[in-house]
């Protein structure tokens, strides 16, 4: 509640008699997005990313986070295989469409095309379901990327007049600015059948300003902490913490 409600709601105490009000804190409780009983363990199959030359290995570093989280918040059994199977698979479909290297336009889209059935094929995950004991599967797709932000902000500061009374000015200044964007796709899949239980899309933005030094992969942990507890309250109950006014 803003400080303007609760100052309102103050004044209408005293007018109707009451003495004063008390914040608490309140834990509202929140239920998981998935039922997850059914299964015992959780398997990171891996993630779809962008061909091109990357400062941070994305699948590898994404699996390894949410092994780590899974690990700490949940109670099933994280599988960690030497290698996410599913870029096996992907790394098939790339002999398909060149020798590697730089990839053309077309061959990129040829890739994501390849990559959409891969997802979206119940038969592919049955096959790993069986290999690994019919856990539940997460896998997906992901994107980091850097973005030029500069342009002109606004911007205010107090000057004094020629009497010496302070006065507000209001402007704008161009700013250099850079940000990276973390967007992430995740696929629940239910390896017994095959079939997605569950689909979920992520996204978080960092801004840093001209004079700030951010390596690309400060910033994929820094976007990871925020889309972490998105993640885990699809598969566990979550708590929302706040505060609530009571009347006395």
């Amino acid at each position: 509640m803003r400080t303007t409600g609760r100052l309102a709601i103050a004044a209408a105490l005293v007018a109707a008699g009451c003495s004063s009000m008390l914040e608490v804190p309140v834990d509202t409780p929140l239920q998981s997005k998935l039922d997850v009983s059914g299964f015992r363990r959780i398997l990171i199959a891996g993630f779809v990313t962008d061909l091109e030359d990357s400062d941070v290995d994305l699948s590898a570093e994404t699996s390894r986070l949410l092994q780590n989280q899974l690990r700490s918040n949940t109670q099933l059994q994280v599988l960690e295989p030497d290698r996410p199977p599913l870029q096996s698979a992907l790394e098939v479909a790339l002999e398909k469409i060149g020798e590697g290297g730089s990839y053309s336009s077309d061959e990129k889209v040829q890739f994501r095309l390849e990559a959409d059935r891969l997802l979206q094929d119940p038969e592919f995950w049955r096959k790993m379901g069986e290999e690994y004991q019919q856990p539940l599967i997460v896998a997906g797709k992901l994107d980091f990327e850097s973005q030029n932000r500069s342009g002109f902000q606004p911007d205010e500061r107090v000057v004094r007049t020629s009497t010496g009374q302070p006065s507000l000015v209001r402007s704008s200044r161009f700013m250099e600015r850079k940000g990276y964007v973390l967007s992430a796709d995740f696929y629940f899949i239910d390896s017994k059948t095959g079939e997605l239980l569950h689909k979920e899309r992520f996204s978080e933005e960092v801004l840093y300003a001209e004079d700030q030094r951010i390596s690309p992969l400060s910033s994929y942990f820094e976007l990871m902490d925020r889309l972490l507890p998105n993640f885990l309250g699809v598969l566990t109950p979550q708590r929302i913490r706040g505060t609530r006014v009571l009347l006395r």
